[in-house]
């Protein structure tokens, strides 16, 4: 191989990477499709006094766990909360640069599950960046070998949701703690597993997912990549004295290879050591 020559191209690849990051860094929260964003929810803290209202702000950040750019609140397609196995109402949200708060006062005491899902968003990836548009979702070489394989030098069509879920306690973390194992109806979504407190489910329209990459984040522990069992289901080993993130993306293949590519992004905070 010629050196000389492989180095330039290099070069521009690591250009155009570097350029696409930038894109996504000023696009901000919701139009982030890079798995380098990690948009989550945060709870203030995860055991609270019973008729306390419950905060919890949504994020996204380059560095788990800072809270560093927030979202409108026009861009919520969903949100719900549930403690205890009570249906939490009345919402009330706050705008900030780096976060949108969320508040709601809980009747019942017990397991909570608060859950939001962003509107779709849609755009265009210039020919010459598609592959590193992939890399950062984690595309696997169906996907890029059905876009590679198009004809000329086509624009990529994306879109793109995210779908945020924390789990925390009110008072106690025993009382309800089944709504945990329950899902709440997001595309792409963790779930509890019954009688361990570190094993998820990753779910897709409600059916197990199996063979899918799990990207884990703790601010005193390395990130970690696992990958979900023949059951749908992640084991998280970890000492962590702090919040953990999960995140997983899905891809889905258009029907045609010059369609839209689909992207739904989940992510679960939850604190395994909140067993009160």
């Amino acid at each position: 191989m010629d050196e000389t020559k492989e180095q330039p191209r290099a070069a521009k690849r690591e250009a155009r990477v570097l350029s696409l990051a930038a894109m996504i860094l000023l696009t901000g929260l919701w139009a982030s499709p890079s798995l380098a964003h990690k948009t989550f929810l945060m709870p203030e803290k995860f055991i609270w006094e019973n008729g306390q209202a419950v905060n919890v702000s949504l994020s996204s950040s380059l560095k788990y766990p800072e809270l560093q750019f927030g979202a409108k609140r026009d861009r919520i397609a969903f949100s719900s909360a549930v403690v205890g196995n009570h249906v939490v109402g009345n919402f009330s949200f706050d705008e900030h640069d780096k976060y949108l708060k969320a508040g709601f006062r809980p009747d019942h005491k017990g397991y909570g599950v608060v859950a939001m899902s962003s509107k779709s968003r849609a755009g265009v990836i210039k020919p010459e960046d598609a592959d590193g548009y992939f890399d950062e979702i984690g595309a696997g070489d169906e996907i890029k070998h059905a876009f590679a394989d198009l004809p000329g030098e086509p624009p990529l069509h994306r879109s793109y949701s995210k779908h945020a879920k924390a789990f925390f306690c009110v008072e106690t973390c025993f009382d309800g703690r089944d709504i945990s194992y329950k899902p709440v109806g997001q595309p792409l979504e963790f779930v509890a597993v019954k009688d361990s407190n570190n094993r998820f489910l990753l779910l897709r329209e409600g059916k197990k997912l199996a063979g899918q990459k799990v990207d884990i984040f703790a601010a005193d522990k390395p990130d970690m990549v696992l990958t979900t069992d023949e059951n749908g289901m992640v084991t998280v080993n970890t000492d962590s004295h702090g919040p953990v993130l999960l995140m997983s993306v899905w891809i889905t293949l258009p029907a045609q290879a010059d369609g839209v590519y689909h992207s739904d992004y989940a992510t679960l905070t939850v604190d395994m050591n909140a067993t009160e």
